[in-house]
């Protein structure tokens, strides 16, 4: 380590020991405590699930109560009333609640879609259960008071599970009645099951959260205080099968690829299914075939200026539902299966003279993909995931008329290995693998990782490392090339009491590449990051019900360069809760020393020095428990040695007309003066640098009505503006600084990039796990080079540029072998 890096991060922990310091820590031990009981009850005559727990046999059930308040006062009874049983049969799990409250013309119950409920202005009661006992990993299922079903594991909260449920508000408060099959969950093949499980309720219009069982807030690792449930013997895990077919209709109207101001039509119809099989009781297999994504969301497109490619959000079910096994280690983005073609932007600028353009999709096409998921009774989680996209062409007209194919993504394999076995005090052994396999000459990628979580016995501190190998095949001229890449982390972390610390040392060498199917920004480079973190959980003073502050300093270095200075920065931020419920949130902080940041020039070896900067932003949420609620904040960045100052600011408010119609407008706006930043190559010697001042400008507006829990309709409809005027050029000099290139002067650099789309969607959920979805898109991208105009000029022009317009009709069945046996039989 040189003395650069000695002296800076013996000044960064100097720096956090004195913060702690000025905090006077009461002496914090976790304490053992024995966990509450309950037992479940066989049910022995059938029930109705209407809301309405009045048969008999509810009865006959356990009564958990003497609930205690998490929130606004960890310990405290809470304000009302609530009792909880659970009853159980050879095919689920059955359980009812009584939520007394004095004051039932109060209760807030807000309807919404399926797994909605933490946006909601609404009531709710949750369920916790981890069937294995061994609390690292559990399942939650909440409930409203307008019945809107929401599910996690994990926390997890793309996993979804079919389950029944009703609820009823009468003069004593609201009942619950739900019932979780046991083809839902996992649990083991033993004649006495013994669960950990969780009962909590939200009284909303005080903010109140209350427990069965008090799960600290100063631990991470809730589930250790969850309670123990018994009494379910002899029971046999089910056969999970489930099938979901889909047919779907897609008509699309898109500019002419070989004509402008032209218009094409298109109408495909396709079908396909998605699968699950228990393959026991611990392993899932879920598979998608042709699958079809026409009714995902719309991603929300920026103009990228940056070195780096833009990551957008993973919006395909099959993708973020029952994932959260796959995502460890990170080496798993899942949007680069079916993302662009590879070879998409090159068509163009080949083409022969003559030629046309004719087709040229912009996305690979999945052929299918499968998941195997599940953990060991002796806590070993498996998972593997397979994913194959076959040839995608491009289709040229040639001047004789004929037609030839340009291959712009071969048939490809993503494969992903997780093998994650738990340990003691929630300590955990991981090796994942990733691989990518190309067909034909093209690059293949293997990426293995080895990680170690240890945490002590009183759950204080744990401490993780970190060891990641790449190997990447390319083909040059004929002849394979392996290059191998490393990867090294070491991180610790206090994580309980009231204050939190920790921090990490990374280190990436020069060929370390794991983009295939994940993504690093960064290689070559050494990174050092250090946090403190003080904590309120209980009110204090006279206005505020929680807060925290927090101190983080990070520093990177470049690994080939005897790890000169590549970033470095210190932030100090902070969080309010007040008892109107309102919040804020606000931060400061800033790199104090100038930086080599390798890869805005685009060329390898070249850098540029990075300015000295400041930034700050403040940041504010209303009680959301208003019909008009609000987000607002702004912020600023400034880099005094170049003049270049940033400043931005949000508003959002958030309308909730009634509990069925609900809306809220987003308006962010930016401005860069004097921003600095990469233009063109003019020769491999000569990088030229431009200096601009960009306006960006987004207005969304996000629109719900609810005509009952299982049919809605929604509007996503957003606007991105982003205008940017070149005032001045540079020629990078080899010290990294900036030489101003007077001579040379280009409009051909300014910008006018606006991405405008609509998402219409109309939603029925007319059975379990069963939709029908009508969905309207319109989209419209554009460029050009006209700064000088404003905002509804622009606008206006953005309407009348060529654009997209699709609809989609799509109709999914499920179909749940266990039902259709008990049906048949019955």
């Amino acid at each position: 380590m040189n003395w650069s890096l000695k002296r800076n991060v013996s000044s960064s922990f100097v720096f956090l020991l004195c913060i702690t310091l000025l905090h006077v820590v009461p002496a914090y031990g976790l304490t053992e405590i024995e966990p509450k009981k309950y037992s479940a009850t066989l049910l022995s005559s059938p029930i109705k699930i209407d809301g309405k727990p009045i048969e008999e046999v509810w009865k006959s059930a356990k009564v958990a109560t003497n609930f205690t308040q998490l929130e606004p006062v960890e310990g405290n009874p809470a304000s009302q009333v609530t009792e909880v049983r659970v009853l159980y049969d050879n095919d689920a799990i059955y359980i009812s609640a009584m939520l007394f409250d004095t004051m039932p013309d109060s209760i807030l119950h807000q309807l919404g879609n399926r797994d909605q409920s933490g946006s909601l202005n609404s009531d709710a009661f949750r369920f916790g259960l981890d069937p294995y006992n061994q609390r690292q990993a559990g399942y939650v299922f909440e409930l409203t008071a307008s019945g809107v079903q929401s599910e996690a594991y994990n926390d997890d909260l793309n996993f979804d599970a079919v389950w029944e449920s009703a609820v009823h508000i009468n003069q004593s408060g609201w009942s619950l009645e739900m019932k979780i099959p046991y083809s839902a969950i996992r649990f083991p093949s033993t004649p006495q099951q013994v669960w950990a499980i969780q009962f909590a309720r939200l009284i909303r219009r005080n903010r109140e959260y209350d427990q069965w069982t008090l799960t600290p807030k100063n631990v991470q690792n809730k589930i250790l205080y969850w309670g123990t449930m018994d009494g379910i013997s002899n029971i046999q895990p089910p056969l999970r099968l489930s099938l979901t077919p889909y047919l779907s209709v897609y008509a699309e109207r898109s500019p002419s690829l070989e004509e402008n101001d032209k218009y094409q039509n298109s109408f495909v119809y396709s079908g396909g299914a998605d699968l699950k099989y228990g393959i026991d009781e611990r392993f899932t297999l879920d598979m998608t075939l042709l699958p079809d994504f026409s009714q995902v969301q719309s991603d929300n497109k920026v103009k990228n200026l940056s070195a780096f490619e833009t990551i957008y959000e993973e919006r395909r079910p099959f993708f973020k539902e029952g994932t959260s096994l796959f995502e460890l280690g990170r080496l798993f983005y899942s949007r680069r299966i079916g993302n662009i073609p590879s070879g998409y932007y090159d068509v163009s600028s080949n083409l022969a003279d003559g030629e046309v353009l004719e087709e040229n999709p912009g996305r690979v096409k999945l052929l299918n993909a499968t998941k195997v998921s599940g953990r060991t009774d002796n806590g070993l989680g498996i998972g593997l995931m397979n994913a194959i996209t076959g040839n995608t062409y491009a289709i040229i007209k040639q001047v004789n008329g004929e037609r030839r194919k340009v291959l712009t993504s071969p048939l490809t394999n993503y494969n992903l290995l997780v093998l994650d076995q738990q340990l003691k005090h929630n300590s955990a052994v991981r090796v994942i693998n990733s691989s990518v396999i190309r067909n034909g000459s093209f690059r293949d990628a293997n990426v293995t990782s080895a990680i170690g979580i240890f945490e002590n016995k009183l759950h204080q501190y744990n401490i993780k490392g970190e060891y990641s190998n790449s190997r990447i095949h390319e083909w040059d001229n004929g002849v394979k090339q392996n290059v191998n890449g490393n990867k090294y982390l070491i991180d610790f972390n206090k994580i309980s009491g009231y204050s939190y610390y920790g921090g990490s040392y990374e280190v990436l060498d020069k060929k370390y590449d794991k983009n295939d199917l994940s993504y690093n920004f960064t290689r070559d480079i050494t990174n050092f990051s250090a946090y403190y973190t003080y904590n309120k959980f209980n009110p204090f003073w006279k206005h505020f019900k929680q807060g925290n502050v927090s101190i983080y300093t990070y520093r990177s270095g470049r690994l080939s360069s005897q790890n000169e200075l590549t970033e470095f920065g210190i932030s100090l931020s902070m969080f309010l809760l007040f008892n109107n419920n309102w919040s804020l949130y606000s931060d400061i902080g800033g790199s104090p020393l100038k930086a080599k940041d390798f890869y805005e020039p685009r060329v390898e070896g070249r850098f540029y020095l990075i300015p000295k900067s400041n930034y700050g932003s403040i940041n504010f949420t209303t009680n959301y428990n208003k019909k008009l609620a609000f987000d607002f904040g702004g912020r600023f960045n400034i880099a005094t040695d170049i003049n270049n100052i940033n400043l931005g600011y949000y508003i959002i408010p958030i309308f909730r007309v009634n509990d069925h119609f609900n809306f809220r407008v987003e308006n962010y706006f930016d401005v860069y003066k004097n921003d600095v930043g990469f233009s063109s190559l003019i020769s491999s010697d000569s990088i030229l640098f431009g200096q601009r001042d960009i306006t960006t400008i987004v207005n969304s507006l996000v629109a719900n009505y609810i005509f009952k829990n299982d049919m809605s309709l929604s509007c996503s409809a957003r606007h991105y503006w982003s205008k940017g005027d070149y005032n001045k050029f540079s020629l990078l000099q080899t010290d990294g600084e900036l030489l101003p290139f007077l001579s040379y002067f280009s409009n051909d650099y300014d910008f006018n990039s606006n991405y405008l789309t609509i998402d219409l969607v109309y939603n029925w959920q007319f059975a379990p796990g069963s939709s029908f979805l009508v969905t309207y898109k319109n989209a419209i991208n554009s460029e050009s080079q006209n700064t000088k105009i404003n905002y509804f000029n622009n606008l206006k022009n953005t309407f009348s540029d060529p654009q997209n317009n699709s609809i989609s009709l799509k109709v999914i069945y499920y179909f749940d072998y266990q039902y259709l046996v008990k049906k048949k039989s019955s």
